[in-house]
């Protein structure tokens, strides 16, 4: 398992059973990471753990049932839990979860789910093209119209951005699409926070959005396709260059 970067508080009376959890998710995590343990070596009890981390053991049963879902370990019966091998068998929601619980990806990370990622949206655009109806050109104009009024704010467009590639994802009316990029998006909602904190970059997306519209209009997926191409480059060569520093 790689070393991330991961804030981590005991979990309070007051908090939520969720937030509960997700805490105690945390800890069990940066336990792994202080003691380095490898693929197939065995966690300790959930007694022992409720211990570690001050908290009752039924929400560390929670905590691990979490993470035998996300398939980032394996209890095995009349066993114990172990851990799996993270970047072969662990799933991709498991990473978006880390990230949302504070976690760092890595370079590696970043430059593989942007790799993946720019491929699903040019599927995306041309479903988009070929499906979009007038209520989905109607959505992404609305969306168009919000964005030029935050930038004319000079506010952060990076809530903007996600509704409109939400709103292009639907347009596919392929849900598991929609679900799929989804995921993206929450993985890179902080970066992309820290990408449209600079002006020129909303502008710019927002211009490559308005073309895109028009082009979905049009359903012309040639165009449409190498405008995401060009959008999504654009954004890797910047974090390529901030995270190679």
């Amino acid at each position: 398992m790689k070393a991330r970067e991961i804030t981590i508080t005991t979990a309070r009376p007051d908090e939520s059973r969720a937030n509960g959890v997700n805490t105690v998710i945390a800890g069990i995590i940066a336990y792994l990471q202080e003691r380095r343990l490898q693929p197939g070596d065995r966690l300790p009890s959930e007694r022992d753990l409720a211990l570690r981390l001050g908290v009752s053991r039924n929400v560390v049963r929670e905590a691990l049932a979490t993470l035998v879902a996300l398939r980032m370990i394996e209890s095995r019966p009349n066993s114990g839990i172990y851990l799996r091998h993270y970047a072969r068998e662990s799933s991709f929601e498991a990473l978006v979860m880390l990230t949302d619980m504070g976690a760092t990806p890595t370079s590696t990370e970043v430059a593989e789910t942007m790799e993946v990622r720019g491929h699903l949206e040019v599927l995306a655009a041309r479903l988009a093209c070929e499906r979009r109806t007038k209520v989905d050109l109607e959505r992404l104009q609305a969306i168009l119209c919000h964005t030029q009024t935050l930038l004319e704010k000079g506010h952060n467009i990076v809530a903007a951005d996600t509704d409109f590639h939400i709103a292009l994802v639907e347009a596919t009316h392929n849900s598991v699409l929609v679900r799929v990029l989804n995921a993206f998006y929450r993985f890179t909602s902080r970066r992309r926070e820290a990408w449209f904190a600079v002006p020129a970059h909303g502008k710019a997306s927002a211009r490559d959005h308005r073309r895109l519209v028009e082009y979905v209009r049009q359903r012309d997926a040639g165009r449409a396709e190498a405008l995401i191409l060009r959008h999504m480059e654009r954004a890797r060569s910047y974090w390529s260059s901030v995270l190679a520093n």
